[in-house]
Parts: structure tokens; sequence; C-alpha cells
């Protein structure tokens, strides 16, 4: 992280590394910085340090490298190492003829090209003391090494790897007793010595990044928190140097990563002063955990606060509350750093050959019926062809919940609410199972949480475009401003993603609209269960002597409910049989109770057979929504065995051909007037048009679907850049030691 934003690799004193060790009870003190022997020489003239150093080393003509820890060398072995240091083999016969204790460095750590089995096998011939216990690496990571070291009769030493001046004496080396350096080395050349002490943690790797930049930087306590485009960048960059890049991204430097601290900082109501932070750091009795959890307290308790007043917000004046939103998400930005990196660190190790890829499908608002529930519900019981896929949310049903700090209600949308997790909820649910791909289906607070988590952990978004969120700020607060705001919101996700999942040509074009390359698009259209949705179900008729103009979805403004109504009361005018009847709830039921009278039977949201059952038994089916992606219900009546009458517009209008499986006619009530009294007057035409609807749905499976899906998975990942290779670097820090 140091490199990334141009900061030094170790900020602490050497005299100040010396004396925190024999404060912590260390008989002996070295210093393993990278590749130099200048810091641990202005303590050499005490009697219990010992020089040493990390050595980046080469094999001999390949990318890999590894890092060997040099201890008790002098100034000529130094340079030799350095002159020789591109040949890995000709360094460990030098440390061995010369009787150099040496030990290899995190062995599972990509230093540049990842090392394969056959490379590890050399290495543990080379050295025979590897490092087990990293005080900066979590237990997860720490294991892989000492699981080999344990099966192949290798013995194990620990650091701490601190650079920050926090944690140095609380993991170390422990041997049998010595008397004098000379000693204490002999005891790990023979193998002699236990690593003890505390392991690493994503906590302790946020807080000694904290404390690097803390010794680094002049905090201004005053000074203006970055946005959060630099904020992101800020943790990608971190990443990106981890994954072999070096330097900083054009436009950031220190003085970002000054700001963040400085805001990090007054988030947290700590005291900006170096020794403030560094003395709570360094107190025995401080807990790493216990500062994450207070992190973890202030972040969730301020999100729920910012969420409820963005939502409540019924004006184009947003920018107080995003700023409240952002604050709100400081304390926890280390942190989530922290484990998107050591997440990506253990992903690593873990031995996927042959597996399938792993998805976080990650779902806002399903609590709320609607298609995109359906078909979640479908892909967690089908799943995606070669795919594991985890579907993520604050609502019930689904693979993980989250838990949420807060339920807002959607703007303008009175009764649809939407779980906000924590940004640390988010974070712990993509690294747990270590997914290979992101799926964001919506630009809600997981979705949006979630996208910005994939960025940093450099894993692959796919996008799936649902739902017309611009047209339906249009149509429920007829202000071009908030559509405009939201429409920004919308393409800033997709725009985000290496690849978005249509379902329709009216689907691509909005995409176009809002900036996403055409090349980006893949087709994704839903399927119908045609065991479920069928003519079979047909039972008695849900009113005798009428013929039922039937539809099925939220009872809303921008689902073209009000075009709906005044064509069937036209339609009804004209022929008193008709009669409507309204599977679902929204905002607008009540005034179209109001309207409508005994003339509609409205039956609620329905579910399953029930809703079947209903598609069945009715006699046409009426849908004048124009925003609509792909379409659902017009799939499920088509397969229920319906003749149809849709606005040509939309997703919809890809689903009908015209006169064969359906009716498409003008956005206006007396052209859908006309269709739907043309049809209940013509019993053939009627029937024929069920026919061809049936036959049209027989081309929509679950099957198909999700085929299509799991291509465009796989279409993600192999053009991701999660592809690219992904060596590490790992910065030095200090090295304890006790005689037991």
């Amino acid at each position: 992280m140091q490199r990334a934003l141009a900061l030094p690799e170790c900020a602490t004193p050497p005299q100040e590394v010396y004396a925190l060790a024999k404060q912590r009870g260390m008989d002996f003190v070295t210093i393993t910085d990278h590749d130099t022997i200048a810091g641990v020489l202005e303590i050499a003239a005490e009697p219990s340090v010992f020089v040493s150093e990390e050595l980046t080393a080469w094999f001999s003509g390949e990318p890999q490298a590894v890092h060997v820890l040099c201890y008790g060398i002098t100034p000529d072995d130094h340079e030799w190492l350095q002159r020789n240091s591109a040949d890995v083999i000709a360094c460990a016969e030098y440390l061995h003829s010369r009787e150099i204790a040496c030990a290899l460095a995190h062995p599972f750590f990509s230093v540049a090209a990842p090392l394969t089995p056959a490379h590890r096998r050399v290495l543990a011939e080379l050295f025979p003391v590897w490092e087990v216990r990293n005080g900066m690496r979590p237990k997860e990571l720490n294991g892989a090494a000492a699981l080999y070291v344990e099966t192949h009769g290798i013995a194990g030493v620990a650091g701490s790897d601190d650079h920050a001046g926090v944690d140095i004496g609380r993991t170390f080396t422990e041997a049998s007793w010595a008397v004098s350096p000379d000693e204490f080395l002999a005891h790990i050349r023979a193998g002699r010595m236990w690593p003890c002490g505390t392991q690493g943690s994503a906590a302790k790797w946020a807080h000694s990044a904290l404390a690097i930049a803390a010794r680094a930087l002049d905090v201004p306590y005053g000074s203006e928190p970055p946005g959060p485009k630099t904020i992101l960048s800020l943790a990608e960059q971190v990443m990106l140097e981890r994954e072999g890049g070096s330097g900083a991204v054009s436009g950031l430097g220190p003085e970002d990563a000054q700001r963040l601290l400085a805001a990090w900082l007054r988030s947290m109501d700590l005291d900006p002063g170096l020794g403030g932070l560094l003395g709570a750091l360094r107190d025995d009795a401080f807990s790493h955990a216990g500062l994450e959890r207070r992190a973890r307290r202030v972040h969730e308790n301020r999100l729920a606060r910012a969420s409820q007043t963005l939502a409540s917000r019924r004006d184009t004046q947003l920018k107080p509350a995003a700023d409240a939103l952002i604050g709100a998400c400081l304390p926890a930005v280390p942190y989530v750093s922290a484990l998107a990196f050591l997440g990506r660190e253990q992903a690593r190790l873990s031995e996927r050959d042959g597996e399938p890829t792993r998805v976080a499908v990650i779902a806002d608002g399903l609590g709320h019926v609607h298609g995109v529930t359906h078909t979640l519900a479908r892909l967690r019981e089908c799943g995606a062809p070669g795919h594991v896929v985890d579907v993520i949310g604050t609502d019930a049903n689904v693979d993980r919940r989250l838990a949420a700090v807060t339920e807002v209600e959607l703007p303008y949308y009175p009764g649809l609410k939407l779980g906000v997790p924590s940004m640390f909820a988010i974070a712990d649910a993509l690294t747990e199972r270590q997914y290979d791909l992101v799926h964001v289906c919506a630009p809600g607070p997981a979705g949006i949480a979630a996208a910005l988590l994939a960025r940093v952990m450099r894993l692959p978004l796919v996008g799936s475009y649902h739902t017309e969120f611009q047209a339906y700020a249009q149509s429920r607060t007829g202000d071009p401003n908030i559509e405009a705001a939201v429409a920004v919101v919308v393409a800033t996700l997709y725009t985000s993603c290496e690849l978005v999942l249509s379902p329709s040509a009216a689907a691509d074009a909005s995409l176009a609209g809002l900036g996403v390359a055409s090349e980006r698009v893949r087709r994704w259209q839903r399927g119908v269960d045609m065991d479920r949705f069928s003519p079979l179900r047909r039972g008695e008729q849900l009113l005798p002597g009428r013929l039922t103009v039937m539809y099925a979805g939220r009872l809303s403004r921008e689902k073209g409910v009000e075009l709906l109504a005044d064509a069937f009361l036209q339609a009804h005018q004209r022929d008193p049989r008709l009669h409507l009847v309204l599977a679902g709830g929204g905002p607008e039921e009540e005034e179209l109770r109001r309207r409508l009278g005994g003339k509609a039977t409205f039956l609620g949201w329905l579910e399953g057979d029930e809703l079947a059952r209903a598609y069945a038994s009715a006699d046409l089916f009426a849908f004048a929504s124009t925003t609509d992606t792909f379409g659902q219900v017009i799939l499920e009546a088509q397969a229920s065995g319906l003749s149809i009458v849709a606005v040509n517009g939309g997703g919809p209008a890809e689903l009908i051909d015209h006169g064969r499986s359906g009716c498409l006619v003008p956005p206006n009530a007396e052209a859908f007037a006309n269709a739907i009294v043309g049809i209940a007057r013509r019993p053939a035409l009627r029937r024929r048009l069920a026919r061809g609807a049936l036959a049209a749905a027989t081309e929509h499976t679950w099957q198909r679907s999700f085929k299509q899906l799991a291509e465009g998975y796989t279409q993600a990942i192999g053009g991701s850049r999660r592809d690219r290779p992904a060596p590490g670097y790992e910065s030095a820090g200090a090295e304890t030691a006790r005689a037991a």
C-alpha cells in the first residue's frame, strides 16, 4: 500500500523498533527491511541486535521470485546477495556455505509470478526453515505454510512484519536458551525454535496502514475529506499495486491519503495527533478487534441515519444527503479494503481446478413480488450450468441474508421498501466464499455497495438490466431533473460492468442511451414454467357469464395501469360482458378501485398454483406497460393459453408476434379498447391467438434462459481483469526473537 501512495515502506525509526521490542520482552532484535540493511545498522551496536535483511531473489531465467530472510549477515554478505539476487539457488548456496541462518518468508505469497508446486519443492530443498506465522497475515493465510512445513519436515519461524511500530514483539520466534545472537541463530539453523505470538487479521492490516500514514503524513485535521471517486481510486490503487503495479495512480498521492486519514480520524472521534493514534494502538490493553467493532457501530449508525435522510428527499438537492452517506461509509474504508485484499490472497491459495466458478448474485427488494423475484427464485432452484450461484440480499428467500442497518421506503413509491446493508456486511459476504464473479441485479443499496467492492477486489462485475428506473422516476414524479439524477446513478452502475445482461432489444437501446457500449451487452431472456402455467389449470370461470380480462403485476403508474383502466372502461361501455380482474397490488390500487368500481375484481398478490389457476381461468390478458424491459407476465399468460393485448413498446412487444400470438396496439386508450372488444366478440380469433401464444411460450424455457446466463458469466470471467497475473508485494517489517 505504501508504494501505491508514494509513502515510505517503513516509517518507524529503528531505535523505536528496538525499544518497543525490548519493552515487550524480546531477548534479541533484528529488522528485515527489503533488500537493505540501512535501518538495522543504526541499532547494530546494541549487544542483542543482529543484522538481517529480506532478500528478493529470483529463479534464474524465470518470472518467479521469493523473499528470503537472511539473519546475522555482514555488510559484505548483503552486497554479495544483492549482486547475485537473480539466482536464488546461488544465494541459498552462499548462505549455507557461510552458515548464515535463513528462512523462506511467506512461502505462499506471490512476490512476482505465482509459484508452482515444482518451485516449492525446490525451495523446500534450498531452505529447511520457512516462515509459518507472519504477524500481519491471518491464520487462514499462514495456515498453508504451516501445513506444508508440518508435512515436509521443515522448521518454522515467526515475525511481526510490522511497519508501523504498533505490533513489534507481538509475533516472534522463540528458541532454546541462548546468551548471544550467535547462539540464538545456531538454534535457528538447527531447527530448535517455535513460532509464537499473535497472527494477523484484516483489522490489524488496516490499523497498520493507518499508523504508517499517520507517521508519514502531517495530518491537517480540518482538511476537506476526499470525494467518493478519490476514495474508490485509492482503494483500487492499493489492490493494483498489490497485484504487481507500482507507483501512484495519476492524480493520486500522499495528499489524498492525508485527507482520507484526517477524515477517518474525524469520523471515529479519534485524537488526530500521532501520539494519540499510536499510543492507543500500542497500549497493551488495545484490541484490534475492539477498534474494528467500534468502526462497525459508527458506520452502521451513521449509514442508517444518512439513508433515511436521503430517502426522505423530495427534490434534486441531494448533495448534502449524499455527502452524509459518504461520511457514513468512511469508518469502514480501511477495514473493507483490508478484507478485500486478504480475501483475494486467500482465494489464490485455494486449489479449485475443475470446480465450478462461484457467482455472488446481489439482489435488492426481493420482498416485493415482481419478475426479478421469480427469476432469481428459479435461478436458486435450477442454477446456471458450470457455475455455483448464491443469491445475496437483505430480504428473505436468499442463500445468504445480509443484516440491514435500516429499511428505507423508495421515494415517490409508497410501500416499496429496501434494506440497507453495511459495507462490512457486503465485504464479509463477498470474501467468505471466495467468489469469482459478482452479478448485480439493480442499483439498490446492496447492488451499489457490491459493485464498488467488486471493483476494489478486482472481481469481474456483471449487471443484469431489469427495470427502467429512469422512466419510472419520470412517470412517478414528472420532474425531468429527478429523472436525470436517477439516470446518472443507473448509468454509473451499468457502465462499470464488464458485461451487462439485457433481456430485449428495447433494453439494449436504453443501455446505449446510458452510455453502455454495445459490445458489452449480451442477451439474457427469461423463461416460463410450462408445467405450472398451463391451460390445464383452467377451472370454473372466475365470473360465470362474464368475459374476464386479466392483468397481473404492480398496480402502479409506470406499469400503464391508468391507460389500462381508460381502455377497459371504453371497452366495457361497448361490451358490458367484460370484467377486469387484477392480480397484484401497488400505489395506484385505491385510485383504480375508485375508478373501476364493480367492473373490476382485485385479487391481491397471488403466488404459485393460485396465480396459475387465475391466468388459466381468464379469457384474455391485457398489458399496457411501455417501460417493461422484458415482460415476464406476458410469458406466463402465453403459457396459460390466453390471447393477449399489449402495447407495442418495450420488451413485451418482442414476445408477441402480432396477429399470431397476440395483438399489439399503439399506446392510446381507443386502440387498446378496440382490440379488447374485437377479440372478446370473436371466439375463433381468441382461440387462434391463444394457440399461437402457447406455441410461442414453448420457446422460452428456463433451461434456455440459464444457459444464456451461464454463457454470459463465462464470457465475463474469461475477459476480466481477474485473468491478469496476480503477483503481490510484501513490505518489510521487524523480526523479533526471544530465547526460552
